[in-house]
Parts: C-alpha cells; structure tokens; sequence
C-alpha cells in the first residue's frame, strides 16, 4: 500500500518559503541554496515539506522527532521509522509516495522529446508502443507513450536506489497485445495521470 501527494509550487508564497528554509538544518538549506534557480528550489523544498507533514500524518509522530538520511547512492531514508518514500518533481509540481515497502516514483510533464535519444535507450517493442500500429498517430498519443516509459524506467531506478546511474535500460518491456508489460516480475508498475498534463509512474515491490 502506498500513498501520492503533491504540491504545485505556485502555491508557495516568498514568505513560506523563506519561512520553511530557515527551518531546515544548515547542512540541507546550503544543498537547496545551491539549486540554479528559484523554481528548483521551491520544488526540492515542497518535497521535505510533503515528506514530513505526511510521514507526521500517517504514523502519528512529530516532524521534529522523523529523521531522514541518505543511502551510498543518495536516496534519502527514514532512520525511525517502517516507513519508505521518494520525491520526484517536474515542471511546477512536486510529488512524494510513501509506502511500507521500498518505493520509487517519478512524474515528467507530457512535452515533446528527442527520437533519436528514444531511438538510443528504447528496446524495439518499446519504440512500437510508441509509434503505435498507424504512420501517422498523433502526436499527443505518442508523447505520452514515450513518457510513460521513460517514467517507468526512472522509477524502478529509484525504487532500486540506484538512480539514473544505474542506467535507464534497467527496467525493459515486452509489448503483449498493445500493451507494455515489465520483463522484471518483482515489481508492481502503476501509471498514474491525475496531475492534467504529466504522467507518473511508481514501482513497488510485488505483492
């Protein structure tokens, strides 16, 4: 069982955001000080917000007492309690699932992408779901076909704990009667399209 909530960073006046930065231990402000801009920032502070206000919710404990690490490859953790979860964050949402079992979510917001790069890291079957069984399909389906997979893919990454580092291939499909299915049979694979105009992908272990 797993739970989505996110944020959409226009909601997040300068006030709050200066508020919520200054709460942050040093060490974590400096790393969201870093962000290029003033939108990555939000976005990346929208998630520590999430995560805690949430992790807080569902197991009945005060934000000040959740304490959250990183593993070797980065991914953050939560040290006290049996709980797991992971942030992803595309255009002006932010969005963290939380979960009893290892999670990994990824959102991308539905746009154009690169063939060629599709052409690089997509197995055949993959690139058929994309194109589908007609020349000339729109150009809409195929966008969110693509990102489809390419959520999924980044997903299982974060589920795994490896991030793109372990390399986007990963995670591979088998088209079965139009429909992608996962070559990995250990996970659960979800789309979710409730955000308009993105699509999210989140991977669990298998029941």
């Amino acid at each position: 069982m797993y739970n989505i909530f996110y944020y959409n960073i226009n909601k997040m006046s300068d006030e709050l955001y200066l508020k919520e930065l200054e709460a942050l231990d040093l060490a974590r402000k400096k790393e969201i000080l870093k962000k290029a801009n003033i939108s990555d920032r939000k976005r990346s502070l929208a998630g520590d917000i999430l995560v805690k206000k949430f992790l807080s919710k569902l197991y009945n404990i005060s934000e000040e007492k959740i304490e959250i690490k990183k593993g070797c490859h980065g991914k953050p953790y939560v040290l006290n309690l049996p709980a797991h979860f992971n942030v992803s964050h595309s255009g002006d949402y932010t969005v963290v699932a939380i979960s009893d079992r290892p999670i990994g979510i990824d959102i991308e917001i539905i746009k154009d992408f690169s063939a060629i790069l599709a052409k690089k890291l997509f197995n055949e079957d993959e690139l058929k779901y994309i194109s589908g069984n007609s020349s000339t399909r729109k150009k809409s389906l195929m966008q969110k076909s693509f990102f489809e997979i390419w959520t999924a893919k980044e997903a299982y990454l974060k589920y795994k704990g490896t991030g793109i580092s372990g390399g986007i291939d990963t995670l591979s499909f088998t088209l079965n009667k139009d429909k992608l299915v996962p070559n990995q049979k250990d996970i659960t694979l979800t789309h979710d399209f409730s955000i308009p105009g993105a699509v999210m992908a989140i991977v669990t272990d298998k029941q």
